[in-house]
């Protein structure tokens, strides 16, 4: 079969433009669809987000830093003091209080800052959580007086779930317990106080037509103390059960142990009333001020080791279990305790969680 020129010329062309892309085949690069081509991160490494598996959670981190210290949050960042730097400033500089990077950094009030030394920065003014065994997301709120949704949306929380041990931002929150170093709340008490010697002093005190002066006595406590957990306060009592609960007619817990025994300090503070008697069905009543608005009581003591003005150490027996005041029926020996913030009668179980 003979072929056509017009055949023949179209084969010829055909087989010229397959050598053709061949050869520019050899030479130019493979196409890749843009979809396909990785993005290019221009973010410096020191300043990306890590992701670890710990404990059989995901834990976002901040970035890290050059010790390779990771933080257990999300948008919180490590500052590191340059010479002639001040707390002030450096609070200033990242739009936050003094006091919230105080508070961050357990930093007290006469510390001074050293070159080289790393301050967690946090994003807003607020302080840091560490969730306990038992907490919610909604007990925490409590606990600080802040919305549980700006909490959540501050750590990103979806569901609620939160794992033990993470650290949440408190956004607009405040230490639940003051400074250890608590001063007394009164405190003109406290300027006289000062200008004597740091051994106890028992006021004599003259008693009306016997011309005759008295020193009132007060039980020496027995060398007890309790067990320290790591709940934000301390049960008061040890062994001890729940008889009643938080509610609208009873703002405080009842707890009992068979038999009485010793009642604790929940944490350090300083004695604001001691006082024998009927108290308004109180009895013999104990308050610690803890500083920073929070206020523990304890009701229907036997006895009382403490005095007004004293300070005392969590987990320090101040008194022994009775049944003084309004109780009801032989066996109502139990420790009436209540937690108070700013004058406000908090659910104790949210601190002893």
């Amino acid at each position: 079969m003979v072929r056509s020129p017009l055949v023949h010329w179209l084969s010829v062309r055909v087989k010229l433009l397959c050598v053709a892309f061949f050869v520019l085949g050899m030479f130019l690069p493979p196409y890749v669809p843009r979809t396909a081509q990785a993005f290019e991160d221009d973010t410096p490494l020191a300043a990306q987000q890590f992701l670890f598996v710990e404990e059989g959670f995901l834990m976002k981190t901040s970035s890290l830093g050059q010790q390779g210290s990771r933080l257990a949050y999300g948008e919180g960042i490590i500052h590191k003091v340059k010479d002639g730097e001040s707390l002030e400033g450096i609070a200033k500089r990242y739009s936050i209080s003094a006091q919230t990077v105080r508070w961050a950094n357990d930093l007290p009030d006469t510390s001074t800052l050293k070159p080289g030394q790393e301050l967690v920065i946090l994003p807003v003014d607020g302080v840091l959580h560490a969730v306990r065994k038992g907490q919610t997301l909604a007990r925490i709120a409590d606990l600080y007086s802040i919305p549980q949704a700006d909490i959540a949306r501050q750590n990103h929380i979806r569901d609620g779930f939160i794992a033990i041990g993470q650290q949440l931002i408190i956004p607009g929150g405040k230490p639940v317990l003051g400074d250890r170093t608590i001063a007394a709340a009164d405190t003109g008490n406290l300027s006289f106080g000062q200008k004597l010697t740091g051994k106890d002093i028992d006021l004599r005190l003259t008693v009306p037509n016997s011309g005759k002066t008295e020193t009132p006595e007060r039980p020496l406590a027995p060398i007890v103390s309790a067990v320290i957990t790591q709940t934000v306060l301390q049960t008061p009592c040890s062994s001890c059960l729940i008889t009643q609960y938080f509610n609208a007619r009873h703002f405080a817990i009842d707890m009992q142990t068979k038999g009485g025994g010793p009642i604790f300090a929940s944490e350090d503070g300083v004695v604001i009333r001691a006082d024998m008697g009927w108290n308004g069905g109180y009895g013999n009543v104990i308050e610690v001020d803890h500083g920073n608005g929070l206020v523990t009581l304890y009701a229907h003591n036997k006895q009382i080791f403490v005095k007004n003005g004293e300070r005392v150490s969590r987990g320090q027996q101040i008194g022994f279990m009775g049944n003084s005041g309004l109780v009801y029926g032989p066996t109502g020996i139990h420790i009436h305790f209540e937690v108070r913030v700013n004058g406000v009668k908090k659910n104790p179980l949210l601190y002893l969680e």
